[in-house]
């Protein structure tokens, strides 16, 4: 999420085949494990001598570097060893770093933070409010080339879209982004204008801080090994064997280490699912994401568990690659001959919902409370219909004289992937003349390709929320968005995002134009909307406190714990 973590292209849309990522979501259905803890003589449940947690993914880390990280798996690692000003806890942002909540200014656009006076670098250094300063200005700097770079000026930080503006008589003067160092602990951010959920993208991990000392250093083995890196959170990497796995055990420095638990993490790699679930029923690791045909066997098992995510996946057409996309009837087309009912219940099996517009379900309400942006907008703005799929391909064909097209689908190299590209090349394969060539590439591969353009339909694309807000979903794809690698530009779409914007003050007026924004984009169908995702999962009755979070980390694991088994 990339959620958030997001993944691929914009923040980038991040897979959701990470065995770690339990796909963001607020609220879903789960199932209570049945325990066989031995109990304590005081009637708690006593813990295990050994306090550690086995867990597999399927994926390797891409990127350790705060500022260049994009992916769920990077984003997921840095956010269990580095802490910033705000972390999510229940999906709530609270102060992490800052010693309690900021002072803000009357016009709600001056916030000062205090940073704990115990918040400590693993080498000794204190952390302090230059190493803030110093994140910030590298995450904004056009030089460093951040996927993520215009989460700043969406925060709103004062100066950051000029700096970002190849225009700007201020392009590239990082000096002048609004941030300061009072002090040592005294960080102050000034922002162009009120913005409500600015203490929230606080705990996005893009926001947090860096030694610049220590990263200079390291140059470009910065984060490259468990030795290169600085770690001021929960845990510490001891061992990381690229494409093996990698281990983390519990940062004694960290402020609230005595409510940290679990003493080790150990995370392997293991792409085959089946090889998977054999490691979590031969009890070499203690939970384990399923798919297809795993769920028909456990969903009974008292060890499963199943939710709702508020990550939407999509497939992502480049217009700038295939002339046939820039139409807009032959994205419909795509749209409408997919069976996303079909794919959820026959494909995912996990609780997934298919998705027929950007915004999910169950994410963000009203500014009174009162209403879910999901139901307040159109539930949806597109229906399965292979006839009318159909007949507006054929009125393109006709208009245009084309008689047979081939389209590269991308996505990743796991087997369930394979499964998933071809029921969509099926699919999309049932408008008359065109051919669905399937290419498979390594994580890393796929990040790389989709984020420079190099690719006809993007079919590992997904998006889970930064920050609680549906601006999230949306300012991605403006025009001047360097995520929007999609070709798609649209002026009215380009202006309600910015009137939005700038209704920080004014929450109802902007919460219209916001539904009035993504009514634009689905009617304009950039991308074609697939599922909301969910998840299903087995965890072993002695783990507890295992917590899946729709912002943040999407497992949890700061306050698990071992039960004696």
């Amino acid at each position: 999420m990339r959620r958030k973590a997001k993944w691929s292209a914009p923040l980038v849309a991040i897979l959701l085949v990470v065995s770690l990522f339990l796909t963001a979501c607020s609220g879903g259905d789960s199932k209570e494990s049945s325990t066989n803890a031995k109990k304590s003589g005081s009637g708690k449940e006593a813990l295990a001598d050994e306090q550690v947690l086995n867990l597999a993914t399927t994926q390797d880390i891409p990127t350790l570097d705060s500022t260049l990280a994009t992916d769920t798996v990077s984003f997921d690692q840095i956010l269990r060893m580095v802490s910033g000003l705000y972390t999510y806890y229940n999906n709530k942002a609270v102060p992490d770093l800052s010693d309690g909540e900021p002072k803000i200014s009357d016009d709600g656009k001056v916030y000062t933070f205090k940073i704990r006076e115990d918040a400590n670098w693993s080498n000794g250094d204190p952390v302090t409010a230059d190493d803030f300063v110093y994140a910030w200005r590298k995450l904004d700097d056009p030089k460093t080339k951040s996927q993520y770079a215009y989460i700043v000026p969406t925060a709103h930080i004062k100066n950051a879209a000029a700096i970002q503006d190849e225009n700007s008589d201020m392009y590239g003067k990082t000096e002048n982004l609004g941030v300061k160092a009072i002090d040592d602990k005294t960080l102050q951010v000034t922002l162009d204008k009120a913005t409500p959920y600015f203490t929230a993208m606080m705990a996005f991990a893009s926001f947090f801080p860096q030694n610049q000392k220590f990263v200079e250093e390291q140059g470009k083995n910065y984060g490259l090994s468990p030795d290169s890196f600085l770690y001021n959170g929960p845990y510490k990497m001891t061992s990381w064997n690229q494409g093996e796995g990698w281990s983390f055990e519990k940062n004694p420095d960290y402020w609230d280490a005595k409510d940290i638990t679990m003493d080790k993490v150990n995370i392997s790699i293991v792409k085959d699912l089946s090889t998977r679930v054999n490691l979590y029923t031969t009890d070499k690791i203690d939970m384990v994401d399923l798919s297809e045909d795993f769920i028909d066997q456990y969903k009974d098992s008292d060890e499963y568990h199943q939710f709702l995510d508020n990550s939407v996946f999509y497939l992502t057409l480049n217009e700038n690659k295939v002339p046939e996309f820039k139409d807009k009837r032959v994205r419909k087309a795509i749209a409408m001959v997919i069976d996303e009912q079909s794919y959820v219940d026959n494909i995912k099996k996990d609780g997934s919902v298919p998705a027929q517009a950007l915004i999910p379900k169950n994410f963000v309400f009203s500014p009174d409370g009162n209403k879910d942006f999901r139901g307040d907008a159109p539930e949806s703005y597109f229906k399965y219909d292979p006839k009318a799929a159909k007949k507006l391909w054929d009125e393109y064909k006709k208009d245009t004289g084309t008689k047979s097209v081939t389209w590269e689908f991308k996505t990743t190299d796991t087997p369930q992937q394979k499964t998933v590209a071809e029921f969509f090349a099926n699919q999309i394969e049932q408008l008359d003349g065109v051919k669905i060539k399937i290419n498979q590439q390594p994580w890393n591969n796929y990040l790389d390709l989709t984020q420079k353009g190099d690719y006809d339909i993007a079919g590992g694309s997904g998006w889970g929320p930064d920050y609680q807000d549906p601006m999230t979903f949306l300012d991605m794809w403006t025009s001047s968005n360097e995520s929007n690698t999609s070709g798609w530009k649209n002026p009215k779409y380009d202006q309600l995002i910015k009137e939005a914007d700038n209704l920080g003050d004014k929450p109802q007026e902007r919460w219209e134009k916001l539904k009035e924004a993504e009514k634009v984009f689905m009617e304009d169908m950039p991308i074609v909307p697939e599922y909301q995702a969910g998840g299903a999962q087995l965890i072993k009755p002695y783990v507890k406190g295992l917590v899946h979070q729709s912002l943040g980390m999407g497992t949890d694991i700061r306050h698990a714990k071992i039960l004696k088994h």
